[in-house]
């Protein structure tokens, strides 16, 4: 964006800055340095000059698709919500435990803040992310900017930094292996559920937010 101001009579008071659309230009996400818009080779990155942040990456996947990888992060989540993780079996009573049963039961045996912690980067944020994604892009493919889209975009990045559901699948193995030799465990359709979401949203987190930024500006978000 760039302020834009008009050329006033003599003895006029001054009109308001204009903000101006500037899709041919990058404003870095760490340090706020604009960069030209340049067309990278596949498999190339853009780096910021002043701070090395990192600008953007070529891919392949457009709007459309993004918006479809979207759509199947959030039925994996539901999947991985609503069918059970693992199911144990110890000495002949087997129990199988969701992820909602799981954090319920930390909350329950003094651990409320693991549970929280749990609920926010395996559920809340998740969810967040792929809900406002699904949001921006639902409009972005049918032509049209979104409402709030600034706002959006902005809670957007914020959600991506606090997803962290390949870290919540780590845990999850690492408890399954230690838990071996207690019980017989064996992974449930939620576990691949989860393992599916990791792979999707690390696919739409490569993807970046500039080429939505860019195309809501190239249909005139202000």
């Amino acid at each position: 964006m760039t302020h834009a101001t008009a050329a006033l009579p003599p003895g006029a008071l001054p009109a308001q800055p204009v903000l101006v659309a500037r899709p041919e230009l990058v404003v870095c996400d760490e340090c706020d340095a604009v960069h030209g818009r340049i067309r990278l080779a596949r498999g190339h990155v853009a780096r910021c000059r002043r701070c090395g942040a990192l600008l953007g990456r070529s891919h392949v996947v457009t709007t459309a698709g993004q918006l479809a990888f979207a759509l199947a992060a959030l039925v994996f989540l539901l999947i991985g919500n609503l069918s059970p993780l693992v199911a144990l079996d110890l000495q002949g009573i087997r129990i199988s435990v969701t992820l909602p049963h799981a954090i319920s039961l930390t909350w329950r045996i003094g651990q409320p803040l693991v549970a929280m912690l749990a609920t926010a980067t395996a559920l809340v944020f998740p969810a967040a992310l792929i809900l406002l994604r699904l949001y921006v892009l639902g409009f972005l493919v049918a032509g049209q900017v979104p409402p709030r889209f600034r706002f959006a975009m902005r809670a957007l990045r914020w959600c991506t930094y606090w997803s962290m559901v390949e870290v919540f699948m780590l845990s999850a193995l690492v408890s399954m292996v230690r838990s071996a030799g207690v019980a017989d465990l064996v992974p449930g359709v939620g576990m691949f559920g989860y393992a599916a979401l990791t792979l999707l949203l690390t696919s739409i987190t490569a993807s970046g937010l500039h080429g939505m930024w860019k195309r809501g500006s190239e249909l005139g978000a202000g």
